[in-house]
């Protein structure tokens, strides 16, 4: 090797990134020449990666995980301001922040028989519960429960309101119409007087953690206000109706 081309201390070439991060020399190149990878350092005609490399293909490994596609990875990274680790913990926050922990494994024949329907319908209400986002098809007759509580509520909805499976899957339906109003009040709430400041300001390295926490407080606002926005117009609606109802004239009993 010529004098002024060995690696220096924790350097290495292209092949050992490859074996280190288990994607191939093509792969790593290909991630170069989208900028999603910083340049090597060139001496002589040889690139020498560093961990910082290898912490950043994790990264990327990492975002690509949580449901972010390359060119949105891309574009993220070529943002200054910010540390791989500030972007993968606020990524992880936005994809997680309303997701239940808790979700089981389920099949066909099991939410036919707790939504009550003939195991020959079971594979219609799947498909529709897996158009509201409810359930994500696994393999073969298995499917996560990406919204249990919903699906409880779809459940609880058939055996105490008499409904069929299909309407209380209608019913979720309009439940998610109304949510995503809500949704959208608080990030745009979020959008505005959080994050187009910090976004203006070129994303400074020491608010990072002043925007993650206002972004985690969103759920727990967004929540008591939906609920408590819940029980006043309930209240208000209980009142109304059955004012109605008790003050209608009863129907004349037929005389024989």
């Amino acid at each position: 090797m010529a004098e002024g081309t060995e690696p220096a201390t924790g350097e290495f070439v292209v092949e050992e990134l490859s074996r280190r991060t288990g994607m191939t020399v093509r792969s790593l190149r290909s991630y170069q020449s989208r900028k999603l990878l910083p340049p090597p350092t060139v001496r002589g005609r040889t690139g020498y990666y560093d961990e910082r490399h290898v912490a950043r293909i994790q990264l990327i490994q990492n975002l690509q995980s949580e449901g972010i596609k390359l060119n949105s990875i891309a574009r993220m990274l070529d943002e200054g301001g910010r540390s791989d680790a500030d972007l993968l913990q606020f990524t992880r926050s936005v994809q997680t922040m309303f997701t239940e922990s808790d979700g089981s494994i389920t099949t066909v024949t099991e939410l036919a028989a707790r939504l009550q329907v003939e195991p020959a319908d079971g594979a219609r209400i799947l498909e529709r519960a897996e158009r509201l986002g409810l359930v994500r098809h696994i393999d073969g007759e298995s499917y996560e429960e990406l919204s249990p509580r919903l699906i409880a509520v779809g459940e609880h909805a058939v055996r105490t309101l008499g409904l069929d499976a299909f309407e209380a899957l209608d019913v979720v339906a309009k439940l998610r119409r109304h949510a995503d109003g809500v949704a959208r009040i608080y990030l745009d709430l979020f959008v505005t007087n959080v994050w187009t400041p910090f976004a203006e300001a070129d994303q400074p390295a020491d608010q990072w953690a002043d925007v993650q926490r206002a972004l985690d407080e969103v759920r727990s606002l967004a929540t008591e206000a939906l609920m408590g926005a819940f029980e006043l117009v309930m209240s208000e609606r209980v009142g109304e109706v059955f004012e109605r109802e008790l003050t209608k004239p009863r129907p004349r009993s037929k005389r024989h």
